[in-house]
């Protein structure tokens, strides 16, 4: 039996966090919570991907989450493309950690649309 990777979204509608979306094969899970899931899917607008890392809260961290990093000052932004990720903060581009509890959440910026 192999283990399906799962992958975590966040979901927003009308810039407001509305829940989440777990991916795991061809099951796609939806919660208001992020505790209890079900198979019924929210209404959403946009998407935020998971980082896969939690933040020393232990939760979760999405791209465009505002963060602070271990070893760095200020505010750094979690952007994800090019299939890699990274934390931007003006012009300074650093990698993302892979490990958990490295971040600190401490706001959103969410992209105008």
């Amino acid at each position: 039996m192999t283990n399906a990777p799962e992958i975590r979204w966040r979901l927003r509608h009308e810039g407001q966090i509305v829940g989440y979306e777990r991916h795991m094969g061809s099951r796609v899970w939806s919660s208001k919570d992020g505790l209890w899931w079900r198979g019924q899917r929210l209404e959403h607008s946009a998407k935020d991907r998971c980082l896969d890392v939690k933040d020393l809260n232990n939760q979760w961290l999405y791209e465009h989450d505002v963060v602070t990093c271990k070893g760095h000052d200020g505010a750094w932004l979690v952007v994800h493309f090019a299939n890699q990720w990274a934390l931007i903060q003006e012009d300074t581009m650093i990698s993302a950690p892979s490990a958990d509890r490295q971040l600190k959440r401490i706001g959103f910026k969410f992209p105008e649309n």
